[in-house]
C-alpha cells in the first residue's frame, strides 16, 4: 500500500502516461484532442490542461498551438533537465538524496539478516511478479518497484526506519523524476530484486548488498551525466 498523496492533477498525469505505454506511442505520435481526454479520463479540461502542461515541463509532452498534443522527447533529456534544473534552483545534489536512499536500502537488508526477521517472501515475490507483468504489458511498472522497496524496507521491523526512509521518497515525488526505461533494462530490475530476495532467503548480507549496488547504478548514471554537463556549461 502506497502512503504516497496525489492529487487529481497527478493522478490525470499518471493516466497519461499509461495511455501513451498502453497504446505504444512513440515520439512525435499525436494524443487525442483535449476534449477527448476530458471524456476518456472523466475530469474536468482545468484539470487535463494542468496535467498536459506539467508533462510539457517536463519533456515526456510537446503541446503546438492549434496543433494538438505529442509525444515528447524519448531519449532520457528529459529527466536530465529536471535534475539540472533542481541543482541549479535549490543547489541540493540529488544525487546526496539517492545516496541517503542507497544507504537506508542497504541498512534495512542488514536489520533483517542481523535480526534474523521471518521474511514474508511469498507477497515480496507477488509484488515482483505483478512488476514483471507491468513490464511484460506495458503498463505502470513504477508503481509495483516502488512498491516493493517500500515492502523491502517494511519487512526491517522498524517504523521509525521505514518513516524516514519514507521522507526521502516523498521529496523524490515533488521532483516528478520519470526514469523511462526499455523493456530490457526493466527485466534486468526485475531479475535483480528476484536475486536480493535470494540473499536474504540464505541471510547472505555481502551478496544481498552487492546485488542492491547494482540496482541503482543508472539512476547515479544520469545523475552523474548532469552534474557533468552543469560543470561544462551545457545542456
Amino acid at each position: 500500500m502506497t502512503i504516497q498523496k496525489t492529487s487529481l492533477v497527478e493522478i490525470t498525469m499518471d493516466r497519461i502516461k499509461a495511455y501513451i505505454l498502453e497504446n505504444k506511442l512513440t515520439e512525435n505520435d499525436k494524443l487525442p484532442t483535449e476534449k477527448e481526454l476530458v471524456e476518456k479520463l472523466q475530469v474536468s479540461r482545468t484539470v487535463v490542461r494542468e496535467a498536459l502542461r506539467s508533462l510539457e515541463s517536463i519533456g515526456i509532452l510537446k503541446i503546438k498551438p492549434g496543433g494538438g498534443v505529442f509525444v515528447g522527447d524519448s531519449n532520457f533529456r528529459s529527466i536530465k533537465t529536471i535534475l539540472k534544473h533542481h541543482y541549479d534552483t535549490h543547489g541540493v545534489k540529488i544525487r546526496e538524496l539517492v545516496e541517503i536512499r542507497k544507504i537506508l536500502e542497504l541498512g534495512a537488508l542488514r536489520l533483517i539478516i542481523e535480526k534474523n526477521i521471518d521474511v514474508d517472501f511469498k507477497y515480496l515475490e507477488k509484488l515482483n511478479q505483478e512488476y514483471y507483468q507491468a513490464i511484460k504489458h506495458g503498463s505502470d511498472t513504477k508503481k509495483y518497484d516502488q512498491l516493493f522497496h517500500q515492502h523491502l524496507i517494511k519487512e526491517a521491523d522498524n517504523k521509525t526506519f521505514y518513516n524516514f526512509t519514507e521522507i526521502i521518497r516523498e521529496y523524490f515525488s515533488l521532483v516528478k523524476i520519470d526514469l523511462v526505461q526499455n523493456q530490457e533494462d526493466l527485466l534486468t530490475s526485475f531479475q535483480e530484486h528476484n536475486e536480493i530476495l535470494a540473499g536474504l532467503k540464505k541471510k547472505n548480507l555481502e551478496y544481498s548488498h552487492k546485488i542492491m549496488s547494482v540496482h541503482f547504478e543508472p539512476i547515479f548514471e544520469y545523475i552523474y551525466e548532469m552534474e557533468g554537463l552543469k560543470e561544462n556549461g551545457t545542456n
